[in-house]
């Protein structure tokens, strides 16, 4: 495989085929394994994640400080399109080891600058960061920037306060 150094960004497709091929990325689903992504969506459609009128696609409208719960990887995938994508944004290989468990919410990003071109982008949606989740660089040739992790609320459950 050729060795593609181009910075972590999220729009960006190339992140993901230096991380895991498409085709090695699997769901379990009900103790069976199904595809990651399109072959989910279309089998196990709106199981998780029903019509937007319901009160679990609503807004979460998180804040710093709050704590929340990463959903399950078998809810997440269900969220995401054929490109592994939820409203734009990919879901990273590495962000599946943090599934389950808890964290604050450190800020929410509705603005970023892409790297590669210089640009400032406003977010459609905002994305969250979450304290002390970041990329440990090793689906990534190593790299040791230490990003955070970009997550839409549809990934994660609010939680009382520890």
């Amino acid at each position: 495989m050729e060795k593609n150094y181009q910075s972590c960004n999220f729009l960006y497709p190339e992140v993901i085929s230096i991380s895991v091929p498409y085709d090695s990325l699997f769901v379990r689903i009900n103790k069976g394994i199904v595809a990651y992504g399109d072959s989910a969506n279309k089998k196990f459609k709106n199981t998780f994640f029903p019509k937007k009128s319901s009160k679990e696609m609503e807004p979460l409208n998180l804040q710093p400080g709050e704590w929340v719960e990463v959903r399950p990887i078998d809810e997440i995938s269900l969220t995401l399109d054929g490109y592994k994508k939820y409203k734009g944004l990919f879901f990273m290989p590495e962000m599946e080891k943090f599934c389950g468990k808890k964290f604050k919410v450190f800020k929410i990003v509705n603005i970023i600058k892409l790297e590669s071109t210089g640009e400032v982008r406003k977010l459609k949606t905002p994305s969250i960061f979450l304290e002390g989740v970041y990329c440990d660089g090793e689906r990534h040739e190593g790299c040791d920037r230490s990003c955070f992790h970009f997550w839409k609320e549809a990934w994660l459950k609010r939680i009382p306060d520890k």
